[in-house]
């Protein structure tokens, strides 16, 4: 198996991609984002580079259907250890994943269908890719690029090779610079914005001990962080990129993991080693207003739609994985969806994600690390 994969190279270039709201091959920590339309790319400036375009990926036909029975159902996607860093294509029948099949070849993206078949090679230009794999952002000379991959017109942002991360509608991206610390709880983050082809570059705000958190779907942003570096806890704010007015969510200590729900209604958060105990948990908030909520539960989590949250149980006691769905509507009719007794499974380094209708998880094993699709109930 170690033969199969160089780990250390792999995870070397996902560091390297590496960005708040994305990843290398779309978000670990994070549900993929909705669709992005091709809203003003017509207004870019052409530059002559050679197109880029993916390998289409083969079809097999029929999809699997979700269990007729709530009993969720296994299957094997992958053989022989294959891959890290899931995510779904937009058709929502395959899952794409980083590997490097031999010592011989190239890391690269490639993609299984869900139905079945043999692992096809998708591309092997990495970066970090919008959510339709219309558009790349990756370094290059010390420079953040942004490439259309269906014409290989490429554009430089002014970021100064900081990682940039691309707006659900792909018009925009943002970065931070500033000063990173010590003392590392007053660093200062300056949030800019620029438009996709780099230009109306701008500071929009400062913050301190924090940074962007990602894009909402309407193109404003989620913002943690203090206005002063003398201020306690950690602000969640939604901030207007066009007049900076900024809305606060919620206030706690060491907040961490913010997710935004896909259609941008809620927005879940973790708190740790708080000095207020009522402070740690798992905690859900609407963009709309209204006080944040603790859940019950608490562990590794992602977003099923706009208003329901899997959460993949904390339990140190249980040898095997099981999954919880929680209603941010109601969040008292939290309910089970697997048991570990019908369906154990394992997942490796909290590497899953949820397909774009809600209907199946990805995700790694840890005990063969190969790639496996978990039907879910609806």
């Amino acid at each position: 198996m170690a033969a199969r994969r160089n780990y250390t190279a792999l995870m070397g270039l996902v560091l390297l991609l590496g960005t708040a709201g994305c990843s290398l091959v779309g978000p670990v920590d994070a549900g993929f984002p909705p669709a992005a339309t091709r809203a003003g790319a017509a207004a870019l400036p052409p530059t002559g580079a050679a197109p880029v375009t993916p390998t289409s990926l083969p079809t097999a036909s029929p999809s699997p259907l979700p269990s007729p029975t709530p009993v969720p159902v296994l299957r094997q996607l992958t053989s022989g250890g294959c891959c890290v860093d899931p995510f779904w294509h937009p058709d929502g029948q395959h899952v794409l994943f980083l590997d490097r099949p031999n010592p011989d070849m190239s890391a690269g993206i490639w993609g299984v269908n869900i139905a079945g078949g043999e692992p096809q090679l998708f591309t092997d230009r990495l970066g970090i890719f919008s959510a339709d794999l219309q558009w790349r952002v990756f370094p290059e000379n010390g420079q953040a690029v942004v490439e259309r991959l269906e014409d290989g017109q490429r554009w430089v942002i002014p970021s100064g090779g900081r990682p940039v991360a691309l707006s659900p509608d792909s018009t925009q991206v943002y970065w931070t610079q500033g000063q990173d610390g010590p003392p590392f709880d007053r660093a200062r983050s300056d949030i800019w914005i620029s438009r996709l082809d780099g230009s109306d570059a701008r500071a929009v705000l400062t913050v301190f001990s924090g940074g962007p958190a990602g894009w909402l779907p309407d193109g404003r942003l989620l913002v943690r962080g203090r206005t002063e570096p003398s201020q306690e806890g950690d602000t969640l704010w939604v901030l207007s990129p066009q007049d900076g007015a900024l809305v606060e969510l919620a206030h706690a200590h060491r907040m961490r993991g913010i997710l935004a729900s896909p259609g941008g209604s809620w927005v879940a958060y973790q708190v740790t080693f708080s000095p207020q105990e009522a402070e740690n948990g798992l905690w859900l908030v609407s963009t709309q207003g209204g006080p944040a909520f603790r859940l019950e539960q608490f562990g590794a989590y992602r977003w099923r739609d706009d208003a329901r949250l899997l959460v993949v149980p904390q339990d140190l006691s249980s040898p095997v994985h099981r999954f919880w769905e929680v209603d941010a509507r109601d969040p008292q009719a939290a309910r089970y969806l697997t048991d570990p007794v019908v369906t154990p499974l394992r997942i490796a380094n909290n590497d899953w994600v949820v397909s774009p209708d809600g209907r199946w998880v990805a995700y790694v094993s840890a005990d063969d690390h190969n790639l496996w699709l978990l039907s879910l109930p609806d």
